[in-house]
């Protein structure tokens, strides 16, 4: 069949990213033979231009759309994406009546939602390399499949290895330039019990690793293609299992790659060992989800770490010259006004090369934050619109904002504070590579 596969996202602050998962889905549907073409909107002038174009030149019998966020996660800016994708659907909708397959991380997390507010004729949640297929083969065979039905991908693909994306249907180059780096996944799964985390409802809590072997083909292939030498590993967590993240490293090394990368990393696996092997492989910067540094807050937000842990990751990385920057959050579920001065102290005393201040966290349903925020707060049916848990007992932003402001490498989303889109795109435009807070910070080192 001809599919035509939509990347609508169109956001390029700070950086465009790649759309990995459709490249994923991209791959699969020409392996069982369909005749693929990709639209990705995010460098298009005109959406509309673009969507007409597609569909007379392709003429596609079905078309998929991939959601791959909902909105910015940051208040109280609380940009949606919700009107971008309505206005994408609108203009497929006015030139074809091909079937529209809704798939991607941001619809698996809320599918009936938008279901109900896109009106496509079926979703996919989950995986979609082997349900993706399975449905256009129904399609095709004229098999009676319900519009407005949501499947559900089951089991989960154990062989990530017979999966790989295909890179070369979208202008990766341009992501390259404008965003400094191209992505790649090392493992799919996530074991952790953060409340408000979907990684579990996206991806499920079994953590299936990718052979480092085949992690280490695709990183050599990408850069012998594209000449891109700089990457972000986008699991959930790279250094954990420890084990796997340094059997990825060594294969780096071993076949003496020169690239660059950062990823996520959590703060009770960082172990000297493993930071000088990430170090060896080209490692740059790690990015740590820390959520708060006062431990009766880190236990409400089902964090596996104390701040002694933090402090002690945080040496292992200053030492082995690994930057890095803390995520923490001011307004979690158990956070005061003490608690987030503890926070905001302990971050100065750890002294990262950057850290970002969060207020609040972005409601999702079926997290345990959404029970949290219905108990505590009131707030039930969080939706498609952003909503967020902010604690009752955090009287004021005003001095957090204040304090952050002050912290050249520090910023607030949502907030705007040391968020420069203009400096973003100059230091791009110079052939800056790579997360723009590891360049910020060596500025701020020199």
């Amino acid at each position: 069949m001809k599919v035509l596969l939509i990347s609508p996202n169109r956001e390029q602050v700070p950086d465009p990213a790649f759309p990995l998962g459709l490249a994923y889905i991209a791959s699969a549907l020409m392996r069982h033979g369909h005749n693929v073409r990709v639209l990705d909107l995010c460098f298009a002038d005109d959406a509309e231009a673009a969507i007409a174009s597609a569909i007379a030149g392709f003429r596609p019998e079905v078309i998929g759309m991939s959601l791959r966020n909902i909105d910015d996660v940051a208040y109280p800016k609380q940009h949606s994406y919700l009107r971008g994708y309505r206005e994408t659907v609108a203009a497929v909708r006015r030139h074809t009546t091909a079937p529209l397959v809704l798939g991607g991380s941001g619809f698996t997390i809320m599918p009936e939602q938008f279901m109900d507010a896109l009106g496509a004729d079926f979703g996919i949640t989950g995986e979609g390399e082997r349900a993706f297929p399975r449905l256009l083969k129904d399609i095709s065979s004229g098999k009676k499949t319900a519009e407005g039905c949501i499947i559900t991908s089951r089991p989960r693909i154990t062989e990530l290895d017979e999966i790989t994306p295909d890179r070369g249907l979208f202008d990766t180059s341009s992501y390259y330039d404008l965003g400094g780096m191209l992505n790649i996944q090392t493992k799919r799964g996530c074991p952790f019990r953060c409340i408000y985390c979907t990684y579990p409802k996206v991806e499920g809590r079994k953590v299936r690793m990718r052979d480092p072997v085949d992690v280490a083909d695709e990183l050599e292939g990408v850069v012998e293609k594209t000449g891109a030498r700089h990457f972000f590993i986008v699991d959930s967590i790279f250094n954990f299992p420890a084990a796997h993240a340094a059997a990825v490293c060594s294969e780096i090394i071993s076949r003496k790659l020169d690239i660059q990368w950062s990823c996520y990393a959590n703060p009770a696996y960082m172990s000297e060992e493993l930071a000088e092997v990430m170090v060896r492989a080209g490692c740059t910067g790690v990015e740590f989800g820390t959520d708060s540094l006062e431990d009766t807050v880190l236990k409400k937000l089902g964090k596996n770490f104390t701040w002694k842990k933090v402090v002690k990751a945080s040496d292992v990385c200053r030492r082995s010259g690994l930057r890095h920057c803390h995520f923490v959050f001011a307004g979690a579920p158990g956070d005061t006004d003490g608690t987030v001065r503890i926070t905001i102290e302990r971050l100065e005393e750890l002294r990262p090369d950057a850290a970002v201040v969060m207020a609040g966290i972005r409601i999702f349903p079926g997290t345990v934050l959404a029970d949290v925020a219905r108990q505590d707060l009131g707030i039930a049916g969080p939706g498609l619109e952003p909503v967020f848990y902010l604690s009752p007992d955090v009287r004021s932003y005003d001095d957090i904002t204040e304090e952050v402001s002050q912290k050249r490498s520090w910023i607030m989303p949502g907030f705007e504070i040391n968020i420069h889109p203009r400096l973003q795109r100059k230091l791009r435009e110079h052939g800056i590579r790579g997360p723009l807070w590891e360049e910020l910070a060596r500025r701020k080192s020199k």
